[in-house]
């Protein structure tokens, strides 16, 4: 008479090979979870580009004044600023504003000034041809003598001009035409161009 043995033993194997496969699922799941977590964590920089950088700059002329020794007269001295890149009348309004703002503290040091009145805004910077149509404010026309007049008037036109389709300025002052400038009849009705020679007032 044959004996029938209970089949503990095989359904035990079974349970046996069934928790390392449990095992590995919870463990590859567990990775997977990790990998997308440290994947949105974690940015891959763009080559070439670092990712505080800011827009692309270029660097322009603003044009201060230097006296002479012995002060008895002035001219214009160039000044570098840096200003974010674009077409030349983007470039030449960045540059008349930072004009406007004035030399810094260590320009000042090295005899640097500006004749333009503090205070002074640029409304508005078009280009029409090669005519840059500068509207300051109206600041611009207040106070100095016919020295000063000329001064700030040539550090807006040499500021302006420096660019390849910018040859000549017309001023405005408050949004207006004016044909003259200060009391001595500085005449800026008419587009200035820049002289042969750097001036001197």
């Amino acid at each position: 008479m044959s004996r029938q043995y209970p089949r503990r033993g095989r359904s035990r194997g079974v349970r046996r090979r069934g928790r390392p496969v449990l095992g590995w699922l919870v463990v590859v799941a567990l990775l997977i979870a990790a990998a997308v977590l440290v994947g949105r964590a974690v940015r891959v920089p763009v080559p070439g580009r670092h990712p505080a950088a800011g827009p692309p700059q270029t660097e322009v002329q603003v044009f201060f004044v230097r006296t002479a020794p012995g002060g008895r007269s002035q001219t214009l001295a160039a000044a570098r600023r840096r200003v974010p890149r674009g077409p030349d009348t983007a470039l030449a309004a960045e540059a008349v504003r930072a004009l406007l703002d004035g030399p810094s503290r260590a320009e000042r040091s090295h005899g640097l000034t500006s004749e333009i009145p503090p205070g002074t805004a640029l409304r508005a910077l078009t280009l029409s041809g090669r005519v840059a149509t500068v509207d300051l404010g109206v600041a611009f026309a207040q106070g100095g003598g016919s020295s000063s007049m000329l001064a700030r008037v040539w550090q807006v036109v040499y500021t302006a001009t420096q660019f390849p389709d910018v040859s000549s300025v017309r001023l405005l002052i408050g949004g207006r035409r004016v044909a003259t400038l200060g009391g001595e009849g500085l005449m800026i009705g008419a587009p200035l161009r820049r002289p042969a020679a750097v001036p001197t007032f």
